[in-house]
This record gives structure tokens, sequence and C-alpha cells, in this order.
């Protein structure tokens, strides 16, 4: 009996569903094709019924987990004051590799060492993920006032991308645990000492004038 394309679209979603869960937590090269059709229920075979190959699986299933981040955060910060919701994307950013559910974990943090090695597909939606997550914060930046407001998302990302990558390198949890502590402190300086948008603007005559 032929399935529906209906059919064959969920089963395809539940693949790529399941891909995300076991490469975040396993890593690209740990998980191998049979590993997730049989977690999904499936024969090795139907994979590709589906896919191209296995690059082309990493790809949809590292935007299905920028998806899933994404929206896990506007959910929870949604009915937050800008200042609150920020502080608790970046608690939850740095924390992420203590959550117990993968939709909470970031590739970008969790497949830093991967990444590198991978193809061009599947760079370019780690690309497109990075740039999700800056226009996030941007976003809440712009709400806070803040000048030059994507300069110091992007700024704010490489930070918390860089500290939870370096807090998985720690030879304990005590170093891996001051790592987030300082990252976190450093985005909280970043936002304290950034310039209000209203001082950048004064009219240019008034901001250094010499004196007559």
């Amino acid at each position: 009996m032929r399935k529906s394309k209906a059919d064959t679209a969920e089963t395809r979603k539940r693949i790529v569903a399941v891909a995300s869960n076991m490469f975040l937590r396993r890593g690209l090269d740990a998980t191998g094709v049979a590993d997730i059709m049989q977690a999904s229920g499936l024969t090795q075979g139907g994979f590709y019924r589906h896919f191209e190959s296995k690059e082309q699986l990493i790809a949809e299933a590292n935007e299905a987990a920028f998806r899933e981040l994404h929206t896990m955060f506007e959910r929870v910060t949604a009915a937050m004051a800008p200042q609150a919701a920020l502080d608790l994307i970046v608690y939850r950013y740095l924390h992420q590799m203590q959550a117990e559910h993968p939709s909470r974990m970031c590739p970008l943090a969790a497949l830093s060492s991967e990444l590198r090695h991978a193809g061009p597909r599947v760079k370019v939606a780690a690309a497109e993920g990075y740039a999700s997550l800056v226009r996030l914060i941007a976003s809440l930046l712009q709400r806070l006032h803040v000048s030059e407001d994507a300069i110091l998302a992007e700024a704010i990302v490489l930070c918390l991308v860089g500290a939870v990558s370096l807090s998985r390198m720690a030879e304990d949890a005590e170093a891996a645990t001051a790592i987030l502590g300082k990252a976190q402190a450093s985005v909280t300086a970043m936002v304290r000492n950034a310039t209000p948008v209203a001082a950048t603007s004064v009219p240019s005559e008034c901001a250094g004038s010499p004196a007559r």
C-alpha cells in the first residue's frame, strides 16, 4: 500500500526531528544513518526515499534545531521586559548543555568542532542559524534603546557560543562553571556600557565644537 504525500511528509518530519536530537546529543560523526532510522522506527533502506545524503539530513536537522531554539526563546520571554528577556536568553544559552531536552541546545555550541569539517549545505544552515540568533538579540537591544544594536548583538552571540564551546573542553565542572559565569558577566557589562541611542543623536555642531 502506497503512502499518501501527507504520510510521507510526516515520516520525513519525524526523521528530521529524531536526527536533530541525536546529532545534538551524540555528535555528527557518532550518529549514523542506521541509528537514526532505527530510532525513527524505520528501516535503513528507506532513508534515500527521503534524503539525498546524510549531509542533507544534517543540514535540515540543524535548521530544525535552530527553529526550536528560537521558538523556545520567544515563548519563555513573550511577557517579559527586554532586559529580563535578554538575561534569561543569555542564561539559558550558557546552560544549554545541562538542559534535559535537546530543543534547548544550539548546533553552533554543541557541534562547533564538527561543523568546521561539514559540507557546504551544512555550513549554510549553521550561518543562517547564527544570523537568526543575532537578529533575536538585536531586537531586544533595540527595545533597550542601545546604539549599534546589530554590532553588539553579534558580539554577544560570539561570546555565548565561544563560552559554551570552551566550557565543554574544561577539565572539570568547576572550571566549566567559571567560564560560563565569566561569559554572563561579560555580556552584562557589554550591555551596561553600551551607548544609549539618545547619546548618539546630538547635532554635530554641538558635539565637539571648539570654544570661541
